[in-house]
This record gives C-alpha cells, structure tokens and sequence, in this order.
C-alpha cells in the first residue's frame, strides 16, 4: 500500500449543520486553500459521508523519497501554509470544520517485510 495524507472538511452552514455539497467541483470551490502547494499527480478528491465531507487524498510513493516528500507536505500543511478557509458566505462564524477523518499513512519495507502504520 501506498504512503498516503488524507485531509477532510466540512463546510457548516448558519443553522450549524454541515452543508451538503451538489457536487466535488462546487465542494472544491466552497474551500479556499490559499498557498497550498498540491503534488502534480497522486491527488484524489472525493466526498464523503452522503456529501457533506470534502475529502483529499494525497499518495506518495513507497521509498525512501517519497517518505520524504509525505513529511515535507505534511509538515507544511501543519506549520507553513495558511489555513484553508472557507469562501464566502460560508466565511463567517460557522465556516471550515477541519479533520473529521484525517490519516497519515506511512509504508515501512524492512527485510522484506511490509508494516502500515495509520496514524
């Protein structure tokens, strides 16, 4: 399996309740990522829990380099990059509700073995 970051969002609307997206592009939309610099491939974006959580996977490969390009990310995410927001009108007291489901999943290869740790 896959070194992997999985980010969630749930956008919460005046009545305190997660909105529900119409679809992943209007939920792309909805969330605004700012400085966020995404990988060119190995993102997924999906919707989750009947829509109403904006899922992003993010995969990096099994090897020593791509550990060191899931920390990099990750470390970011937590320390450099502004925080995603949400857009207007969902901006206000209610909007972004962060890690609803987050995981860091790390591949360790020893001695031919396999150990996938979720974090």
């Amino acid at each position: 399996m896959a070194n992997a970051l999985r980010y969630t969002y749930q956008i919460i609307g005046e009545d305190s309740s997660a909105i529900t997206f119409d679809n992943l592009d209007a939920a792309k939309d909805l969330v605004d990522f700012g400085n966020w610099t995404l990988p060119d491939s190995g993102v997924a974006w999906s919707l989750e829990d009947s829509d109403v959580t904006l899922v992003i996977t993010i995969t990096f490969a099994d090897s020593d380099a791509g550990r060191t390009a899931q920390n990099a990310f990750h470390n970011n995410v937590k320390d450099t990059w502004g925080y995603p927001i949400a857009v207007s009108p969902y901006n206000t007291a209610w909007g972004l509700v962060p890690e609803i489901s987050n995981s860091y999943r790390v591949t360790s290869v020893k001695d031919g073995e396999v150990d996938i740790y979720d974090k």
